[in-house]
């Protein structure tokens, strides 16, 4: 694991938290951006459930998820967060992620919905807490199109595990998932898809001065020579089904992804930081099922996070 950036940025999730504890203004309007990886975010959750035992509770504005990451954040803003590496464990066990008669995968998403929703376990989303929390919580889905749009999580239609299971559905895996939101409703994929690192989208849509990525895989360069060289032309045969605009937007995944991380990067006026596996760390995937393994992944996340955050903290306060 390895954290880049200015730790400064931590340090303010707890400047936020102590001035909302004493009833005082924010100082810093900061983002929270959480990335994609199918069963691999269960490193999300486990660096929130870090964050909680940490203290930080409230101290973020506005939150943004792409993929699994969602989970996550949903219960964290739910007041649950260590249930939702529970999420993935479950899923994990329950046929999530089932095979094929000629070796392919498929996602049952619909056990996704019915793990969010707390049908094997009380592991559930809270919605009445989701949209009293202070922290405003947008996911990013992908049109047929290939356009990725943010659409509020606490105004989804029917809740914000559809909004979850939208932003996740890979299209060569599952099926596009029917959401409402507003007047409008209409089919989504993944929205990694066409915003795998919603950068720009959400400096533009929030204008914070502090940037937090959680990543749940590695950067594309970190990735296995088959993702990052084959990917590309594989993409357009295995979505050939799709719409043309989807499927250049889903070949063109990884791209998007290091384009994004080089503006973190350049970003001068707004402190920034991410914290991401690297080449070293325990090795998962989106379609990752082995439960042991899962959790040691999440162990790894978490102790770094804690650590991170215990370096950060000012002095008295973790």
């Amino acid at each position: 694991m390895r954290l880049e950036g200015h730790p400064e940025a931590l340090t303010r999730l707890f400047e936020n938290e102590q001035a909302i504890r004493a009833g005082d203004r924010t100082p810093h309007k900061i983002l929270l951006i959480g990335t994609g990886g199918g069963m691999s975010c269960i490193r999300a959750a486990a660096y929130l459930a870090a964050w909680r035992d940490c203290g930080l509770e409230h101290a973020v504005d506005h939150a943004i998820t792409v993929s699994g990451s969602g989970g996550g954040v949903g219960a964290y803003l739910s007041g649950l967060p260590h249930r939702a590496v529970r999420i993935f464990e479950t899923l994990a066990a329950t046929g999530f992620i089932s095979s094929g008669a000629y070796g392919g995968q498929s996602m049952q998403l619909a056990k996704l919905g019915e793990a969010l929703r707390g049908a094997h376990s009380p592991i559930a989303f809270d919605q009445k807490k989701i949209r009293a929390h202070r922290t405003t919580w947008h996911v990013v889905a992908t049109r047929l199109t290939g356009q990725s749009v943010l659409i509020d999580a606490k105004l989804a239609v029917p809740d914000a595990a559809q909004a979850v299971m939208a932003s996740s559905a890979f299209p060569c895996l599952t099926s596009p998932v029917p959401l409402g939101f507003g007047a409008a409703r209409e089919d989504f994929v993944d929205g990694a898809c066409g915003m795998p690192m919603p950068i720009s989208a959400g400096i533009k849509t929030f204008r914070p001065d502090t940037v937090i990525v959680l990543e749940s895989r590695p950067h594309p360069k970190f990735l296995p020579w088959f993702e990052r060289h084959l990917w590309p032309l594989l993409a357009p045969v295995l979505m050939r089904s799709m719409p043309v605009g989807l499927r250049t937007s889903v070949a063109a995944m990884d791209t998007m992804f290091a384009h994004e991380s080089a503006r973190l990067a350049r970003l001068k006026r707004i402190k920034w930081c991410r914290v991401t596996p690297g080449d070293d760390s325990i090795s998962i995937g989106p379609l990752t099922t082995d439960g042991r393994l899962l959790r040691k992944a999440a162990d790894e996340a978490s102790r770094f996070m804690r650590g991170a955050l215990r370096e950060a903290a000012p002095a008295g306060v973790v």
